[in-house]
Formats: structure tokens, sequence, C-alpha cells
């Protein structure tokens, strides 16, 4: 008896994780589709801009992917305050610099595969998409943040935006403080408005 309740037990939290949140492929599919009949336009007004913006920043999970691009060391040295500041400010870095690169999400098809399920909060997406007939491979790293899937990692033709930040605020780091980071950060967060 015992072991039928942990079986019933186990199906219906199974279940519930499954409806509550939607498929990572389709939850890439839908921002990418809105994205790219938004690029694909000659000019665009300055909401159709913000909204690109909005897309960018709904599809990423920035706390992981700001975490993930320090070492673990000087992550964990901050105080609570300087984190959310480093955190702000990367996040309207990439934004802000992502919307103006609008070229490199630009698409004539793009075929997704399954996505390969680690547990029930991660999954990693692998996006074939094709421009001028020269193919690219996106993978999507995700986590499951309150029941959307966002992307904490987005890797290029095997060139991971998580390890590409680590690298250039390590050799920052070297030399600077971590203030100085936040500042460096914020400058080109301004320079990318």
């Amino acid at each position: 008896m015992t072991s039928i309740k942990k079986i019933i037990t186990l199906l219906l939290v199974s279940t519930s994780l499954i409806f509550a949140a939607e498929n990572p492929v389709n939850a890439i599919k839908k921002k990418d589709g809105e994205l790219q009949s938004l690029i694909k336009k000659s000019s665009l007004t300055k909401n159709q801009k913000e909204r690109i913006k909005t897309l960018l920043n709904d599809s990423f999970d920035f706390q992981l992917l700001a975490k993930k691009s320090l070492a673990n060391s000087v992550w964990n040295a901050q105080t609570p305050a300087a984190l959310d500041t480093f955190v702000n400010e990367f996040q309207r870095m990439v934004r802000n610099s992502s919307a103006k690169k609008l070229e490199m999400y630009r698409a004539d098809s793009t075929v997704y595969e399954e996505a390969k399920l680690k547990g029930t909060d991660e999954a990693r997406v692998i996006a074939h998409v094709w421009y001028k007939g020269k193919e690219s491979v996106l993978e999507y790293k995700m986590s499951l943040v309150n029941d959307s899937w966002k992307a904490w990692d987005l890797v290029i033709d095997d060139l991971s935006t998580a390890r590409n930040y680590k690298e250039q605020f390590s050799t920052i780091l070297k030399t600077k403080s971590f203030n100085d980071l936040i500042q460096i950060i914020r400058e080109k967060a301004n320079e990318a408005e």
C-alpha cells in the first residue's frame, strides 16, 4: 500500500510539473517568432524597439547568467546590494547591446530539436538557424523560473555567452575592483542605449 501511494504521489507531482510550465521549445519558438517578424521590418518604431528589448529580456534568467559570468569566489565575496547592482547593470548591458545587434538574431528558417531535460527544472534546446544559406547552431541552456523557461546561457556555434563574459570579467578583475567592473558594465549599457 505504501508503494502504491508513492507511485500515485510521484505521478501527480510529475503531471503537475508537466502542466505547470510550457514546453521549453515552445517557449523559445513563441518569442523567436515575434522577434523575427519585428527584425525583418525595414524600420522600427520606438515601441517596436522596446518590444524587441522586452522579448530579449523575457527570454533570459539574468540573475543566473550574471552569477555564471563570475567566479564563485567573486560572487560569494559580494554584498547582496553589490550583487543587485551588478545584476541590474549587467542585464541593462546585455539587453541594450543585444537589441543593437539585431543582425545576429535574423533567420530565414529555424529548426528546433526536442528539448533535452535534466530533472524537472533544467533543459537544453538546440536550434539550427539558417540565414542567407549559412547554418548556425544555437544551444539554449535553460532553467525553470516561476513556471517559465528562461535561458541562462546561449551557445552560438560552440561559443558560450556565459563563458565569454566570465573570461572578460575575470581579466578585468585581475587589475580592477568589483565596483570598477560594475562601472565598466554601466558605461557599456549606457553606450548601447
